[in-house]
């Protein structure tokens, strides 16, 4: 989130082993995901203790991610104003009594009122610990800590079921109580996090321009496209980690700890084609792996109702886990792409309740196919949703022809007197008189270097033919295979530079993020635009 500061930081350029803060951060991570998977495992307990119906108790899990989906903005909103500890601190401690009276409680309607309440606390957890880590750290060292906090979920996730599955064994209570570890973490958060200081004559917070800011990076098809897939994706896998075990206890009598292996075969699957996501994005791009992982998900769904042996689960289980190592980190490599623009705090605010919604909305729609048709239903309806959802984000993301290709290229100064004029321009005579920086894409492996025109409102990036003449053209630089004929376009509006990606065939890259096809990204010195994967041809864009 776009909060100012007036100093560095000195962890940043430390070994983040031996920063405190590191370690508190990734605390917080943890009491996140504890709350929203150590319990599923005991469901069917749960179910039995309460005397409800499965689709009654499946709101255990619905309850707990709808605060997420519906405050995550204002708590986004709030940590911009007052300051990140002032609502991480609230935030654990409001955790911790819920997941104590979920845990404790005789009563099921005040079991769903603990739940709401550690619903609320969690609400800001996700998105305030990205935050954090971004105030913390620069450089190698923010990624290096983005990545290590990635494998600290993934791991979790894969963990905790099998704690709760133990853990359900001892009693169902026992897969609540862990969530009273956020007192301490409070306390951790409280007496040893160390944050920049905020500048004293910070600029007044505008909620009518957060909200335009945070408008105008989503209004796009194209976006709004992804965000479905996003909430899609986290529907599916949520209903799954709901409705797999009431499943197995039906079919196969299981226990809460065989319960929890099966939980977490899934996520070891998803670890692990999460891990080669680099090796497939070489063939594939990430939308391609979105949609495959839709089709991913049908299958797996389709098969599970109808398993007939216990150690078959195990197949459609594989799958689930694939298509969600490939889907999850694709969908957030291309939504990192977008949050580096002006208004990470409000579409990563969204982008956290998008998910969130996903996250609610899979155990309410279970709950609503199992009070009607059954077990079996939940999984079928799924496949089908998995189907529609294919069919929706294709629509959205590949479309061949796009609106902004309309807009005729306009050059008010032709890019071969871009060199004479600047070459021949005098020194100016007045100190009042202030030039334009030249923009320049400067060529990583040759050290060539393209001036962009001064003055000039679109202008095409691509390989030349017969019918199609770029006016960046890529013909001559090595590897120019990756490039389609028109690949991209820059556009500058006077003040800014923002580039897009034409719906190539190998795809436009900044900093290494695959970038939306249709959407403008501003540009920025030394960002390093990349056209094909593996940077077969690199460019840096700078202002001179």
């Amino acid at each position: 989130m776009n909060n100012a500061r007036i100093q560095s930081q000195p962890k940043s350029t430390t070994n983040i082993f031996q920063d405190k803060n590191f370690y508190i951060v990734n605390f917080v991570t943890l009491m996140g995901i504890l709350g929203g998977t150590l319990f599923n495992p005991a469901l069917p307990t749960i179910q039995q203790f309460f005397q409800v119906t499965t689709d009654q108790v499946s709101w255990t899990a619905t309850i707990f991610q709808l605060p997420g989906a519906i405050i995550t903005p204002i708590f986004g909103i709030l940590a911009d104003v007052l300051g990140r500890k002032q609502v991480l601190i609230p935030s654990l401690l409001v955790f911790a009594l819920g997941a104590g009276l979920s845990g404790w409680t005789s009563n099921f309607t005040a079991h769903l009122g603990g739940r709401l309440l550690q619903g609320v606390g969690a609400a800001s957890l996700e998105p305030l610990q990205l935050t954090v880590i971004g105030d913390l750290y620069r450089g190698r060292t923010l990624g290096t800590a983005m990545a290590l906090n990635a494998g600290l979920i993934g791991m979790s996730g894969a963990l905790f079921p099998l704690i709760g599955g133990v853990l359900g064994g001892f009693g169902w209570r026992y897969t609540f109580l862990p969530g009273l570890l956020a007192i301490p973490v409070a306390f951790l958060v409280l007496v040893t996090l160390r944050l920049p200081r905020r500048p004293q004559n910070a600029e007044k917070f505008e909620l009518k321009s957060y909200l335009q800011s945070t408008w105008s990076s989503i209004n796009n098809r194209h976006v709004l496209g992804l965000l479905f897939a996003v909430m899609s994706l986290f529907l599916l896998q949520t209903l799954c980690l709901t409705f797999i075990p009431f499943l197995a206890v039906n079919k196969f009598r299981t226990s809460e700890a065989i319960n929890g292996i099966l939980l977490t075969s899934m996520s070891i699957a998803l670890a692990v084609f999460a891990a080669q996501l680099g090796r497939l994005t070489q063939n594939l791009s990430e939308i391609k792996l979105i949609k495959l992982s839709f089709i991913l998900f049908a299958i797996a769904l389709l098969i599970l109702p109808i398993i007939p042996n216990f150690w078959l689960l195990f197949i459609p289980l594989l799958l689930l886990g694939a298509a969600q190592g490939i889907a999850l980190p694709s969908s957030q490599a291309l939504l990192a792409g977008l949050s580096v623009q002006e208004s990470r705090a409000g579409f990563m605010a969204v982008n956290t309740s998008i998910m969130s919604w996903g996250q609610t909305l899979g155990p309410f729609l279970g709950s609503i196919a199992v009070r009607f048709w059954g077990i079996q239903s939940v999984f079928y309806t799924s496949a089908i949703f998995s189907l529609i959802s294919f069919a929706v984000f294709n629509y959205f993301l590949t479309t061949k022809v796009f609106d902004f290709t309309a807009k005729t290229i306009h050059l008010q100064v032709p890019p071969v007197r871009n060199e004479q004029s600047i070459s021949s321009s005098p020194f100016p005579a007045s100190p009042a008189i202030v030039q334009k920086p030249i923009a320049q894409l400067l060529h990583l492996e040759t050290d060539r270097v393209i001036e962009l025109p001064e003055d000039f409102q679109v202008i095409n990036i691509g390989k030349s033919s017969d019918r199609i003449k770029p006016e960046v053209d890529l013909s001559d630089f090595p590897n120019c295979g990756v490039i389609s004929r028109v690949h991209a376009q820059i556009r500058y509006d006077g003040n800014e530079y923002y580039i897009q990606d034409l719906n190539s065939s190998n795809g436009t890259f900044i900093n290494k993020y695959p970038l939306i096809p249709g959407v403008w990204y501003k540009l920025k010195s030394g960002l390093h635009i990349s056209f094909g994967r593996r940077n077969a041809i690199a460019f840096m864009f700078q202002l001179d």
